[in-house]
């Protein structure tokens, strides 16, 4: 689960829209691989992660609408998580991502000039919000 840990030092460390953009669109992407890679390691977490799974594409897909979202560039995919990673250590790194997610794409929202981005940021941090929400029934204490 590095690539969340690495989507969250790279949201962290952005400046600008496009700076912001970039990690987001590939947080999203990175949420919704580890959600299905892990999705039925746990069938009582199963419809949580098939649900932020859903939300996290849409997230996703919100973000690659925006007219500021840089060109993609290549980058490594996303790895296995080290043995012994358990369901609720997956809801809660996805949790912690998608919490940092939403908070940041609001304060951008509120500061972007361009009601098209503007949108999509809204658009996502409510997905992002949604993933957390999902989440919590999914990340015992």
């Amino acid at each position: 689960m590095d690539c969340l840990t690495s989507a969250r030092q790279r949201l962290a460390a952005a400046t600008d829209l496009p700076g912001i953009l970039d990690p987001a669109y590939d947080a999203f992407e990175d949420m919704l691989a580890v959600l299905r890679r892990h999705q039925q390691d746990d069938h009582g977490a199963f419809p949580a992660f098939v649900l932020a799974a859903a939300a996290a594409a849409n997230g996703r897909d919100w973000i690659a609408g925006a007219d500021s979202l840089p060109p993609a560039t290549a980058r490594d995919q996303a790895g296995d998580p080290p043995e012994g990673t358990t369901v609720a250590d997956v809801a809660r790194a996805v949790a912690v991502l998608s919490s940092e997610l939403a908070s940041r794409l609001t304060a951008t929202a509120a500061s972007v000039a361009g009601a098209g981005d503007r949108l999509c940021c809204e658009g996502a941090a409510q997905e992002a919000a949604a993933i957390t929400d999902l989440l919590a029934g999914a990340n015992p204490p």
